[in-house]
């Protein structure tokens, strides 16, 4: 009998991505990742216990994505401004590329499938850092302010939200420019 194949972290998760961006969140399972890497169902198990620890595979990568282009952004300015704007600037590029498993990192269906805090936390220190400069009075609220609107943002224009015509860069762009004006009055 052949040993069976091995999946790797990487392939495992891009398989995750794949089906979740092309088919949809509710079409990760167990059998269809396993078939997508050419595995048998059970041999999953040995990476995650379920669907949840699938999609939350899938969350982690998308968090730690985000966190990798932020702490890119933060070590490439002093300016707490160019962060924020950065900030959104990558949400909306991974929204872009992943909308379906950016949901994940904001609205996961299920409590077991939200990212790993500990992949969160330096997206959020590195936001509440920036914020700090601008409204150190309250940088939490900010830094919720500036998130619920940049993901918002994303997941209109991902579901076809902006239907009025005009030049959707530019209302992001003026959006963006309003929200970091509010943040610093």
């Amino acid at each position: 009998m052949p040993a069976p194949q091995r999946v790797s972290a990487p392939e495992l998760v891009a398989a995750i991505r794949s089906i979740a961006e092309r088919d949809g969140i509710d079409a990760v399972t167990m059998s269809a990742v396993a078939a997508a890497v050419g595995v048998r169902a059970p041999s999953l198990y040995k990476r995650a216990a379920n669907r949840h620890e699938l999609l939350r595979l899938a969350a982690d990568d998308a968090a730690s994505e985000l966190g990798t282009e932020i702490a890119a952004i933060a070590a490439s300015t002093d300016d707490p401004h160019a962060v924020l704007a950065g900030t959104a600037h990558a949400l909306r590029a991974l929204a872009a590329r992943s909308p379906h498993v950016t949901t994940l990192l904001f609205c996961a269906p299920d409590p077991a499938i939200n990212p790993t805090p500990e992949l969160v936390a330096p997206i959020m220190a590195n936001l509440l850092e920036a914020v700090s400069a601008i409204a150190p009075d309250d940088p939490l609220s900010a830094a919720r302010t500036l998130t619920a609107w940049a993901y918002g943002f994303c997941m209109m224009e991902q579901n076809g939200g902006f239907r009025q015509g005009g030049d959707v860069d530019a209302a992001f762009e003026r959006g963006l420019d309003s929200v970091l004006r509010g943040i610093r009055a």
